[in-house]
């Protein structure tokens, strides 16, 4: 994903491009038009973007959505179209699927700016049949924005809530945060290890990061070996994402790979980001031989004491509310899913069908 060329626009308008669209930001632009958007997370970052195509690219139609104002890009909607059942096409966001959170990258005028993509997308409504956007925050504005827009313009939308997301918030609760991190049953864990050898923790970023990939990989592969859910790294594709996004941030920085070792061996491996002031959770393993002595969560146990020394303002667990996550955290977000149809008919299926899954959720 090369440097993007941008219209010189001298008011607020969109111009969406297709395929190897170019929007006119290079790596630092964009990253730096990131910064300011109320979403800011990795999910936003240049890197990601760059690293997601790399893999998956090819699989999907490209449909960026640049706006400018004063020859100046003030938003980016980073769209793919997937084609659906009987030929249906599907707007998505770019990385939809593998990234957590998901938002439009603009300004602070993000009512003009989301006005301008939305404009662009309905000018070309033959393009497209359903508009999905997922995992975005519930906090986002984008959310109001939306529903405020396509009821505008005469177009069905459909909110839902999709995932929760526990999070450990630091800022302001410390001493409950280094009270979870001395639960007891983290310490009993970490104690086993102890007493019965030499167990150590590494914080890698960069070349030494990449270089524990391989590993990585292979402990999720077995972790995962002959279970409902086999590892997500036995596709290729998935392989080459995360060794791209590694790379990608490896000189600008994001990724955190940690490490629990025993007697020198990796016991437990998590791969993730410390980034804008927070540390996420992506993606863990542990080795099997292990598994009843619980190393994940002696892994875990030390990157909330990370999260802590380090003064990041939370531990976010994101998307999914595995039980073991409730035991970490004090507070839990919301990602949302918008729908926007350009057939009522589809609308209205689509409505019913999820007023009975919620009736049916209700009495279960």
């Amino acid at each position: 994903m090369e440097a993007l060329i941008g219209s010189k626009l001298s008011v607020m308008e969109g111009r969406l491009l297709s395929g190897a669209g170019r929007v006119g930001l290079d790596e630092n632009e964009w990253n730096a038009l990131t910064s300011l958007s109320e979403t800011n997370t990795v999910f936003q970052t240049y890197q990601w973007m760059k690293s997601w195509l790399k893999a998956f690219g090819d699989q999907y139609e490209q449909l960026i959505i640049a706006i400018a104002a004063s020859s100046k890009v003030v938003g980016i909607a980073p769209f793919i179209v997937e084609e659906g059942f009987a030929g249906e096409r599907i707007v998505r966001f770019l990385g939809d699927g593998k990234a957590d959170y998901c938002d439009f990258i603009t300004t602070s005028d993000r009512s003009k700016v989301l006005g301008a993509i939305f404009d662009a997308l309905f000018v070309s409504a033959e393009r497209w049949h359903v508009i999905e956007l997922n995992n975005i925050p519930a906090e986002s504005s984008t959310i109001k924005l939306v529903q405020t827009i396509c009821h505008r313009s005469g177009y069905r939308i459909l909110e839902q809530e999709q995932y929760r997301c526990p999070t450990l918030v630091i800022t302001g609760h410390k001493d409950e945060a280094i009270e979870i991190f001395n639960k007891p049953a983290l310490r009993r864990r970490q104690r086993y290890f102890e007493k019965n050898g030499l167990l150590t923790f590494k914080d890698l970023t960069g070349a030494a990061a990449i270089s524990y990939l391989g590993r990585f990989f292979d402990q999720h592969v077995a972790r995962w070996a002959g279970s409902k859910s086999p590892s997500l790294f036995l596709d290729e594709r998935n392989r080459t994402f995360y060794r791209e996004l590694a790379g990608a941030m490896a000189d600008k920085g994001g990724l955190l790979l940690s490490v629990a070792e025993f007697n020198g061996q990796p016991i437990a491996i998590h791969y993730g980001f410390d980034y804008n002031g927070k540390l996420l959770w992506y993606k863990p393993s542990f080795d099997v031989a292990y598994a009843k002595h619980s190393p994940g969560l002696v892994l875990i146990r030390h990157l909330i004491g990370y999260a802590i020394k380090q003064g990041r303002d939370e531990f976010d667990f994101t998307i999914g509310d595995e039980p073991f996550k409730s035991r970490f955290t004090n507070y839990v977000r919301k990602t949302m899913t918008l729908k926007i149809f350009r057939n009522s008919g589809r609308y209205y299926y689509e409505h019913s069908k999820h007023r009975f899954l919620a009736s049916v959720k209700k009495l279960s």
